[in-house]
């Protein structure tokens, strides 16, 4: 205190103000408190703050108890004369009796205190922020009180300030010091609790925008009371009806009384007493709002708190943990897609090993069981067992097949420019009703054609795979599967939402959505339906869905979910669209060639296989030498040949198949060839871009899919 304000005091002071005058924050408090019980002959006194609200918990901060100095502690106001001493903001003065005016304060009575005299003490605003109180064992005349509450009075701006400075170090170091951990939820628990104990107010919170839902934010951490509020942690609250909407855009948006009544929908606000709003906005390095913190108390809330330095250094702090929290989600999505990918890699490896090998048992029995039916009698008891064997030899390839077109993404050979509705047409048309499990399938296909890129025979298995899920996923009774194309276009917030193909071209592009009335699915499902081997269905294999994810990326298009618990799944595929190709001139008709007496060549490593082929190709009237690799091809065609054609497998040991077919047309230029593979690798990719054009049968394959490569 300067001289000043000791000669405002007057010559009554019974303290030291020169020593007084000399210190500053807990020491000068302490001070303050060891010379007025000395002067007054006080049992008891201390400056205290509040550590809630202002009704709630008292943290001393100095005292004076029989000479001794307690140190800092807490205890609950309610109950107690400095209870009403905050509440009101005016002095408070018991002569005596104090014990049966307060019999709930244990202290009062077990203590023998007779007397009481306090002061609260206030902040700049005005608001009431702790209180300094004395108390005595025996009776006070009026006199004495009168001397040390104006001693008090005198001194509570003072000691007020000193209370506030303190706090707003804590807060700053507490800031500054973080939460002794490493969890986000931890930090921001933390930094909602300082908010709420620094700002004085019945509750605080800490939310973030969602990118994925603007609408709507994420509840982070909330504080009531000081009561951390774990409840409502994660939850996703709606903007719309909040004062939290009327952030957007702005740095900060106050309410200073009347919230209940500006916001009447809101049906907290009553119930919680809650009557003014503080929200600040808080942004990333490019001014995009990632999220915000508010302020919410049961009286008015000054302009003044948006000016203090200390809502700065909240903002930035809570700004800062805000941004982490995205580096993190970022670098953890990063690590998935790197261990996906290295997953995908090895199951790809891991595919590619043993495709070729399962799809060659596949072919021999497929051979075998159509040379069977060929050879049976009419309604012969034996074909209907030999057709449902053929029908689980298909689907066993079609396993594969998925398979790899997750693991690889499928050839691209086959891409062309192709009208998606024609595909979609085509697609249902081979979806039979039993698979669409009595559900009702609804096309809303764009009028014209919508032309892109695309494999028609894999995306033709896409929308079959999404239409069987589909059904499944309503499960039992009656439901709706709808399947919609369309023209759009992707921006570029619409392509960072995408879980599949955030960098595919921007521009015009296709959308292929099916839609189901099903049971929806939670967050936790939806991020592992793509794993393969991943399903919720009794029997499930799991493959389907994670073979779509391999034949959308391999046409670099899009992929996005919606989907909800008790609210139907859609899943959207978007392709980047282009131009139709011009109209061909009317093709010739294709015709099956002659089938008189030809000589075709086979050439396989595996016997089982090559001799099924050459079987079926013999019930063709053909007549069939065999060969087991490049050597014994060679060989047969310059002592046998020429031939009328030739069916090569395409991974052999050794010299492959398209090596064997290169050194057979340099002895016979332009000999006919069919290539057959368990796992195909293209032309191209081989080394022998001249022999492009020859066709593949991917293993197994029917006799009409091979009658149709030779004789055509």
């Amino acid at each position: 205190m300067d001289a000043a304000g000791a000669a405002a005091l007057g010559e009554g002071s019974r303290l030291d103000l020169e020593t007084l005058a000399c210190l500053s924050g807990l020491e000068f408090c302490q001070e303050f408190v060891d010379q007025l019980a000395q002067a007054y002959a006080a049992d008891l006194v201390t400056v205290g703050e509040l550590k809630v609200k202002e009704t709630e918990r008292i943290m001393v901060l100095a005292s004076w108890f029989d000479g001794l100095q307690l140190g800092d502690f807490e205890y609950e106001s309610r109950g107690t004369p400095c209870h009403d001493v905050v509440l009101s903001g005016n002095p408070h003065v018991f002569l005596c009796q104090v014990q049966e005016l307060y019999p709930d304060d244990k202290m009062l009575s077990e203590d023998g205190i007779q007397s009481y005299a306090g002061v609260a003490l206030k902040n700049a605003d005005g608001a009431a922020i702790g209180l300094i109180q004395a108390a005595w064992r025996h009776e006070i005349d009026g006199a004495l009180a009168q001397q040390i509450v104006a001693e008090m009075q005198h001194f509570a701006p003072r000691l007020g300030a000193e209370a506030a400075a303190l706090q707003t170090l804590a807060t700053l170091a507490a800031l500054a010091e973080g939460p002794g951990g490493t969890s986000p939820r931890a930090a921001f628990r933390h930094l909602a609790e300082q908010l709420q104990g620094a700002f004085k107010v019945r509750s605080a919170f800490i939310a973030e925008c969602r990118g994925d839902r603007p609408e709507c934010f994420r509840m982070l951490a909330c504080c009531c009371d000081g009561q951390q509020m774990k409840g409502m942690e994660d939850t996703v609250v709606p903007y719309d009806g909040t004062p939290c909407a009327l952030l957007k855009g702005r740095k900060e948006f106050l309410v200073p009384d009347g919230l209940q009544e500006a916001f009447p929908e809101q049906a907290q606000y009553r119930s919680r007493n809650l009557h003014s709003y503080l929200g600040i906005a808080l942004t990333d390095a490019e001014g995009t709002e990632i999220g915000h913190f508010a302020l919410q108390h049961d009286r008015e809330i000054r302009r003044s708190k948006l000016d203090s330095g200390l809502s700065a250094s909240f903002a930035a702090r809570i700004g800062l943990e805000l941004r982490r929290r995205k580096a993190e989600r970022r670098r953890s999505q990063a690590e998935e897609a790197l261990l996906i990918k290295r997953k995908t890699e090895s199951l790809g490896l891991l595919a590619g090993t043993i495709a070729h090998d399962f799809n060659n048992l596949l072919a021999s029995m497929q051979g075998r069981a159509e040379l069977a039916l060929a050879h049976l009698d009419a309604a012969h008891p034996a074909e209907a067992h030999l057709q449902e064997l053929e029908q689980g030899l298909q689907a066993s390839g079609l396993l594969v097949r998925q398979l790899l077109n997750y693991a690889k993404g499928g050839d691209s050979r086959e891409q062309g420019v192709c009208d998606l509705n024609a595909i979609v047409q085509q697609a249902m048309a081979l979806v039979p009703d039993a698979r669409k499990m009595g559900k009702q399938v609804v096309l809303d296909l764009e009028q014209g054609a919508l032309t892109a890129r695309m494999d028609p025979s894999q995306v033709s298995q896409l929308v079959q795979n999404l239409v069987f899920n589909a059904a499944e996923a309503i499960g039992p009774g009656a439901g709706t599967v709808t399947v919609t194309t369309r023209r759009t276009s992707l921006s570029d917030a619409e392509r960072r939402k995408l879980l599949k193909g955030r960098t595919m071209p921007a521009g015009a592009c296709l959308l292929l959505e099916v839609r189901d009335t099903g049971s929806g699915m939670g967050r936790g499902t939806v991020t592992r339906i793509f794993d393969p081997f991943f399903t919720t269905k009794p029997g499930g294999r799991g493959l389907g869905m994670a073979a779509a994810l391999g034949i959308i990326s391999r046409h670099q298009g899009g992929l996005a979910v919606e989907s909800r618990e008790g609210g139907g799944s859609a899943f959207r595929f978007y392709f980047s669209a282009c131009a139709a190709e011009p109209a061909a001139a009317a093709a010739v008709p294709v015709r099956e060639r002659s089938l008189a007496v030809r000589q075709v060549l086979v050439v396989d490593d595996e016997d089982t296989v090559r001799r099924a082929v050459a079987g079926l190709l013999q019930l063709r009237g053909c007549k069939v030498l065999q060969a087991d690799g490049y050597d014994a091809a060679l060989a047969l065609l310059q002592t046998a040949g020429p031939f009328d054609g030739a069916v090569i497998d395409m991974s052999m040991p050794g010299r492959g198949g398209w090596e064997t077919l290169a050194g057979l047309r340099k002895i016979q230029p332009g000999l006919k060839a069919v290539m057959m593979s368990g796992f195909a690798i293209s032309a191209v990719a081989a080394g022998f871009p001249d022999l492009s054009e020859v066709p593949v049968l991917d293993k197994p394959f029917t006799k009409e899919k091979l009658y149709r490569a030779v004789f055509t």
